[in-house]
């Protein structure tokens, strides 16, 4: 058995490709690029390789509010509790894609209705991940498709409960509050 790639005969190959054996290999290894901090920070969210972090560590981190979730996130539980509103958030694109590094924390995030998230390519080890929303958006909603693993964690996304509603509702009212302390 020979460890060679096979090569074709030149009237089969009206392209007239090389054969991969043949083709000749770059000299210089391709260095990835590294963009400078002023670039990195512009394009934060926007790439694969340069996601949104949000990282508890062995603490409580909580974002609420009115903000834009970018294409993509990663969620790093830690020890300590994740938890993203996304209540009165709006979605840069169509598709958001998350990525979970679980470890013994909890991650919960909240969608309003009509949005959607994709759950099947967490990895649960002997934690736990809970969808409590449907898979497919409505229309001009965005979907949440989430990769990873849990460790010992918890992941759950849900639609607002009667509880999240209020602490909105007490947000838009505090807002408002300090907005009209202003006009004054």
């Amino acid at each position: 058995m020979s460890n060679q790639w096979p090569t074709y005969p030149q009237s089969s190959d009206p392209a007239g490709l090389v054969p991969y054996s043949e083709s000749p290999l770059p000299a210089v290894p391709v260095q990835p690029v590294e963009l400078d901090p002023l670039e990195r920070l512009a394009t934060r969210g926007q790439t694969f390789a340069n996601p949104v972090v949000f990282a508890a560590g062995s603490d409580t981190l909580r974002k609420t509010g009115q903000w834009v979730v970018p294409a993509y996130l990663l969620i790093k539980g830690g020890m300590g509790k994740v938890f993203l509103d996304m209540q009165r958030a709006t979605a840069s694109t169509a598709v958001i894609s998350v990525a979970i590094q679980g470890g013994l924390g909890e991650i919960v995030i909240v969608v309003p209705s009509g949005w959607a998230a994709d759950v099947s390519e967490v990895g649960s080890g002997l934690g736990s991940r809970t969808s409590k929303v449907v898979d497919h958006p409505a229309p001009g909603c965005p979907i949440l498709y989430v990769t990873g693993a849990l460790a010992l964690g918890s992941l759950t996304i849900r639609y607002p409960k009667p509880r999240d509603e209020r602490r909105r509702d007490r947000e838009i009212r505090r807002e408002q509050a300090q907005q009209s302390q202003y006009l004054r």
